[in-house]
């Protein structure tokens, strides 16, 4: 990350953050990276499918990865979600989280990726439960 402009900020055991903590990234027991949670900053843009998923509000960004998916049908909610074909997550839509928008219309506070890895470990919370 430090090669494209994004040195190490912080680490905390196998979680570390880059880009005033707007990246997160979590590694495996083995340091691969099992997933990448990104929330908005006005220094980096991150896109899904055209879109700058932090300049658009939360139901538009869901509409559009749910359309992705292939998975079957999705009911929109605001806390969190998982996208299980594409391993995206979205976590808390809000207003406070519309740093482009004057804090209108609820937008997410964190889209995130994740490997067959973090989805074993999903699935395996969700039995327990």
């Amino acid at each position: 990350m430090a090669a494209i402009g994004f040195p190490l900020e912080h680490s905390q055991d196998s979680v570390d953050y880059f880009c005033e903590s707007c990246m997160q990234v979590s590694h495996g027991p083995n340091d691969e990276v099992s997933f990448i949670g990104v929330s908005g900053n006005p220094n980096v843009t991150f896109v899904f499918k055209g879109i700058d998923v932090f300049r658009h509000s939360a139901i538009d960004v869901f509409s559009l990865m749910a359309a992705s998916d292939n998975s079957g049908p999705h009911e929109f909610s605001p806390y969190e979600y998982l996208f299980p074909n594409q391993i995206l997550t979205l976590w808390d839509a809000d207003e406070q989280y519309d740093r482009q928008g004057g804090e209108n219309r609820e937008v997410w506070g964190q889209v995130g990726i994740g490997n067959s890895a973090y989805m074993a470990a999903i699935r395996a919370i969700k039995t327990k439960m």
